[in-house]
């Protein structure tokens, strides 16, 4: 009766660790919702973001609905978060269109499919925007700058960027 009552505990023990490491999961943060809608970002909004991605690549993109350029690399950087996300990508991108071309953006996003968080600059001074992201920017789009766990810069890329290079930069940060 005792070994039985040792066995049925030591099978509960079993069972209970067995449960906590399939909970366990990956040690990949979760990616945080993205808002609803394209939402200016300025000076403190940008701190709040990069903060809430944390512990996950995060990849930035600057980018304009009248940017040729942008529009052509786009397709890439969403491919890129749906691929990479469920192993700690997070992307967002941050429009440099002015505000009355909210509508423009949004249909943008729609179109290319992006289920990322998007934003709009709304920096008071563009030169601190500039300082912020990176002093080594020139301020043109396409602009792309890559993040580690840390919130440390690691890459950037100023001008059209295609998919392996972004790639290639992203895969060996992923846990």
């Amino acid at each position: 009766m005792t070994s039985m009552k040792a066995q049925r505990r030591r099978l509960a023990g079993l069972a209970l660790l067995c449960l906590g490491v399939a909970c366990s999961g990956s040690s990949v943060p979760s990616e945080p919702p993205p808002p609803a809608g394209v939402v200016n970002l300025d000076e403190k909004g940008w701190e709040e973001v990069r903060s809430r991605h944390r512990g996950r690549v995060l990849l930035v993109n600057f980018w304009a609905t009248w940017c040729e350029p942008c529009r052509e690399e786009f397709p890439a950087i969403v491919k890129l978060h749906e691929r990479y996300r469920a192993r700690g990508l997070s992307v967002i991108t941050i429009s440099m269109d002015e505000p009355e071309s909210v509508a423009a953006i949004e249909d943008f996003l729609k179109s290319h499919g992006g289920s990322f968080g998007s934003y709009r600059h709304d920096f008071d001074d563009f030169s601190a925007l500039i300082d912020t992201i990176n002093p080594q920017w020139g301020g043109g789009i396409p602009a792309t700058f890559l993040y580690d766990q840390q919130g440390r810069l690691v890459s950037s890329w100023q001008g059209a960027t295609k998919y392996e290079e972004f790639e290639s930069a992203v895969v060996p940060l992923l846990r």
